[in-house]
């Protein structure tokens, strides 16, 4: 104890600083794990989900399949959500035009409330043998249609919208 109490006399700033450096990494090591386990018990969508049940949609989802199983020279179509994205995929004849994916896409927003086109996106991919992707999105805040398409031969890339009359 004597010894102990001599080093201290002798090398009081070296004690005073390793016990505050010490108290550091106990704080940050707390905090690093603190962080981590919040982050791992945590939804990945944080709070973006919130109130998703007051909007419903799987009836809705179920019209959407149906409409676009009906329409003429669609041969096959998935529908589905993820998070607060409706994911449309529907798969054309290559005889249709990109008027006639653009109305299709527009008409079948129909088949939606206006409480839930407001809260959900809306991403469409309309895709045809031998062409490129043919895309659209709908963001929940717009009131329109975004379409994109590439064309691979050209590298180059044309933009329209389309307002839903």
């Amino acid at each position: 104890m004597k010894k102990l109490k001599r080093f201290y006399k002798n090398n009081r700033i070296y004690c005073i600083l390793m016990l505050v450096s010490f108290l550091c990494f106990v704080l940050m090591g707390s905090a690093v794990v603190i962080y981590f386990l919040h982050q791992a018990s945590t939804s990945p969508y944080a709070l973006r989900l919130d109130h998703i049940e007051d909007y419903p949609v799987d009836k809705e989802l179920e019209e959407l399949r149906k409409y676009y199983k009906d329409e003429l020279k669609v041969k096959d179509v998935n529908v589905r959500l993820q998070g607060k994205i409706i994911y449309i995929t529907v798969e054309v004849d290559p005889s249709k035009t990109l008027e006639d994916m653009q109305k299709m896409g527009v008409d079948s927003l129909d088949k939606l409330t206006e409480d839930q086109k407001s809260f959900y996106d809306i991403q469409f991919s309309f895709q045809r043998e031998g062409y490129a992707s043919y895309e659209g999105s709908k963001s929940s805040s717009k009131t329109v249609i975004t379409w994109a398409n590439y064309d691979l031969n050209n590298i180059s890339s044309t933009t329209t919208t389309t307002k839903k009359k």
